[in-house]
């Protein structure tokens, strides 16, 4: 059986990789262990929340799924961190996991071009250093042009609880065991990671009346910039928290801990740590927050966000006891850990093609990565990337300065870090231009260059940013009176007054004053709101975002110093052996990308820019 383009995996990354092939006319084959459990949310049923918002956004402009999805299929979702600056404002949506799930499934169903396979990926074909197909358990033989490898947890992984550990990538289905054996024959190094999830409760025995009740928002902000919706979903969650006597459990407990005992050795999520793990680094903290939040509308299960641990039942039932409210609630599913092998992503390109075998492509967990809406992203690009190798094009990617997608591929290829990598705002260096409310203004020429938005959007998004533009530089060039500019401040209850004329941009600097208030002394246009934010947003954060720009300026100037392809950093006098290490694995492009490995310091950087300044010098 030939196919163009095929994905090994089920979940967020695999499903976003093919439907980006299918979806650009490719002939695509999704292989997975289980039909049913495709796009399956193994731990918090949830999405969006800081920088995965923003990633998000970013997929849904490019083309992809996730956000479209989500804003159809949950049970809550809520505009966060309002009172802050754009560039922290975020939207997270609590799913319904079962018709997430369901209807990622039918999608896939009815993707013109896509085969859905049910199996188990044993091994690669390899001939003259490119990838050909793969083999399945049963031993069939699937030829590709290109392969993605979305294999989340399934590599190896070991589910443990307590002292139990059996041969399972996530509880209740079989685990790959041959397919990581086939990348090591092949050249492709190997880790291991580990990631925990809480037990989920039955809600007809918690006692909610010793809880906070939690709602999000009938009219929120979506995902999507194409969804149409007049009413959302809102679903309660609730919040309740550990105390002393959790924490006294815990540390009684401790010695059952499978992280305590050495059972797990691998590293898990910093930013994700289960219950035994805070009380080992925090043990002089008690309240501990816990959030109750419904899995699906079809279901009486309920997940308890704060309470991961991989403790054995008895520990498991003898915390909750504990806490407020759920002192009679019933486990429906403990909670476990599972390990599993990942490629550190050392060995990619940018566009997610292996650097050892030519149109291979990593995607989501199996590049160290941690989280949903990461594995989305890098599915999608590795979609996109494998679909145009085969049509003979060149790469798409997208740099640290144009996304949070560009941040998080760039940071898994050249930073080390000693726990599944997370998306977080602190990581980016310009975050007031990659906000999440402007991801079609950053990004409308990559999804020009993918070429899966229809040409109809295409057109409502270029209009919209010419709108932008005009009322930006019309605002700019209006100066008012004193009087006007006070009788609108006035209007709002705002404190300030003005002293003198000014010109109006400066009016709608004002915390309080909006696009709309400026209709009491000059003509404004009806326009949708989310053109409004963009020209408040532009205004009254000109002098940041102008700050932006400059540091931009400088990041792309580095980018364009191109490194030689083949270029023998080994022969270059005057590097450090950590730099020599460092270039000579990740093979950087350009001058930009050499100042992100880890070890090559400003001196190496002056170094190399000497070494090819000559070079070009002896060329010409």
């Amino acid at each position: 059986m030939n196919y163009d383009v095929i994905v090994v995996g089920g979940g967020h990354a695999g499903c976003e990789a093919a439907l980006a092939s299918a979806r650009l006319g490719l002939k695509t084959a999704l292989f997975t262990i289980y039909l049913d459990t495709i796009a399956m949310m193994s731990c918090n049923p949830s999405i969006g929340g800081p920088g995965k918002s923003h990633i998000v956004a970013e997929i849904d402009m490019l083309g992809g799924e996730i956000g479209k999805h989500i804003d159809k299929y949950n049970l809550q979702l809520k505009h966060l961190n309002t009172s802050k600056g754009p560039a922290a404002r975020i939207t997270r949506g609590q799913a319904d996991k079962y018709w997430y799930r369901i209807k990622m499934k039918h999608l896939l169903e009815d993707t013109p071009n896509l085969d859905s396979i049910q199996g188990t990926i044993d091994d690669i074909i390899i001939e003259d250093g490119q990838i050909k197909g793969v083999i399945s358990d049963l031993g069939l033989k699937y030829k590709a042009s290109s392969v993605v490898l979305a294999t989340g947890t399934f590599l190896k992984g070991r589910i443990v609880i307590g002292n139990v550990k059996y041969p399972a990538g996530r509880i209740g289905e079989k685990s790959a065991e041959k397919l990581s054996d086939s990348l090591k024959k092949n050249g492709i190094i190997m880790d291991r990671y580990q990631t925990a999830t809480p037990p989920r409760i039955d809600m007809r025995t918690v006692d909610f009346s010793k809880m906070k009740e939690l709602h999000g928002e009938d009219s929120p902000k979506y995902f999507s910039l194409f969804t149409k919706k007049e009413n959302n979903s809102n679903a309660p969650t609730w919040l309740t928290y550990t105390t002393s006597e959790t924490i006294k459990v815990a540390q009684d407990l401790l010695e059952y801990s499978p992280i305590v005992s050495g059972i797990i050795e691998t590293h898990g999520p910093r930013h994700c740590p289960s219950l035994d793990r805070k009380v080992l680094n925090f043990p002089e903290k008690t309240n501990h927050q816990i959030f109750l939040e419904l899995e699906s509308k079809e279901s009486n299960e309920l997940y308890v966000n704060g309470l991961t641990t991989a403790m054995p039942p008895f520990a498991q039932e003898k915390m909750m006891r504990t806490i407020a409210g759920l002192e009679d609630a019933k486990i429906m599913r403990y909670g476990y850990a599972v390990e599993y092998d990942y490629a550190p992503s050392s060995q990619l390109y940018p566009s997610l093609e292996s650097k050892k075998i030519k149109n291979l492509y990593f995607a989501g967990q199996i590049n160290g990565t941690s989280g949903y809406e990461e594995a989305a992203a890098q599915g999608f690009l590795a979609g996109v990337n494998a679909s145009r190798k085969v049509l003979g094009q060149s790469p798409v990617i997208i740099d640290r300065t144009e996304g949070y997608l560009g941040v998080l591929i760039d940071d898994i290829i050249h930073k080390k870090t000693p726990e599944p990598y997370r998306v977080l705002p602190s990581r980016a260096e310009y975050r007031l231009t990659l906000r999440f409310d402007n991801a079609f203004m950053r990004l409308l020429e990559k999804t020009k260059e993918i070429g899966l938005v229809s040409n109809e959007k295409i057109k409502f998004l270029e209009e919209a940013i010419e709108i932008i533009k005009f009322e930006v530089e019309r605002i700019n060039g209006i100066n008012i009176s004193m009087k006007q500019a006070n009788e609108v401040l006035k209007s709002v209850d705002a404190k300030n007054k003005f002293g003198k004329g000014v010109n109006l941009s400066e009016l709608l600097k004002q915390k309080e004053v909006t696009y709309d208030s400026l209709a009491l002394i000059i003509e404004t246009k009806t326009l949708p709101t989310f053109i409004k934010n963009q020209i408040e947003t532009i205004i009254k954060y000109n002098s940041f975002i102008e700050r932006e720009k400059v540091q931009i300026e400088k990041f792309k100037k580095l980018e364009s110093l191109k490194i030689p392809e083949g270029f023998k950093f080994e022969n270059i006098i005057g590097l450090s052996n950590i730099a020599k290490d460092g270039l000579n694995q990740i093979k950087p492009i350009s001058i930009g990308e050499a100042t992100r490995i880890s070890g090559v310091t400003g001196n190496d950087i002056a170094v190399l820019l000497t070494n090819l300044e000559q070079i070009k010098k002896s060329i010409n």
